[in-house]
């Protein structure tokens, strides 16, 4: 009988595994990170849109009311706040979908011999102006970028709103003191807010 004719067998009987079984197990592997990763694209990609969806449904609720009552100026001033509370929402999405991209790229990609080639290519096209990036281009991460206005630009036309609401409807019957002052506060702190979800706006216009 042919020894080799049952394969390879090791020191104490049992077969070793064949040459390019590591391998591929090693392979099957990473693909099924990358199916994982693709998940987690989508999901977080879906939530994006959800925060979005929300911002723009309770702004405009928050609006209407204001809208509808004579003394409604201070509800505007709810709307930087929740801005900034939805928006800084969205740029962690935003944040963890780039990290992704980031990771199938340098690493995953590389480890499948650059079989994943869908992240690098997309970033090099966006990179090395493959398209218009000009201000009012998708690839454009300003302050004209409809997301941008969505959270950003709506949180300082209500800022602006109210004041103008607040020094109309003052300027014949001033309030009592307290109630100026807490108004101002509010102002700031919203104000402050809108600040801050700038900067993390312009943090996040990275690749």
């Amino acid at each position: 009988m042919d020894p080799q004719a049952g394969g390879a067998r090791g020191p104490a009987g049992g077969s070793f595994p064949a040459p390019d079984a590591e391998p591929q197990a090693a392979t099957q592997v990473m693909l099924a990170e990358y199916a994982a990763l693709r998940t987690e694209t989508d999901r977080r990609a879906t939530i994006q849109w959800n925060v979005l969806a929300l911002q723009l449904t309770s702004t405009g609720v928050i609006a209407s009311l204001a809208i509808s009552r004579a003394s409604g100026a201070a509800l505007l001033l709810i709307i930087p706040l929740s801005s900034y509370m939805l928006g800084s929402r969205y740029i962690l999405h935003d944040f963890h979908l780039k990290l992704i991209s980031r990771y199938i790229r340098d690493s995953l990609s590389e480890r499948l011999a650059g079989h994943l080639a869908w992240e690098g290519w997309k970033t090099s096209q966006v990179t090395t102006g493959a398209g218009p990036r000009g201000w009012l281009t998708p690839t454009a991460w300003n302050l004209l970028h409809p997301t941008r206005l969505a959270f950003e630009g709506v949180a300082w036309l209500a800022l602006l709103a109210a004041a103008l609401a607040a020094a109309y409807s003052w300027r014949d019957n001033a309030p009592a003191w307290g109630l100026v002052l807490g108004f101002a506060l509010l102002w700031i702190l919203g104000a402050v807010a809108a600040y801050f979800l700038h900067r993390s706006f312009n943090r996040s216009s990275g690749p």
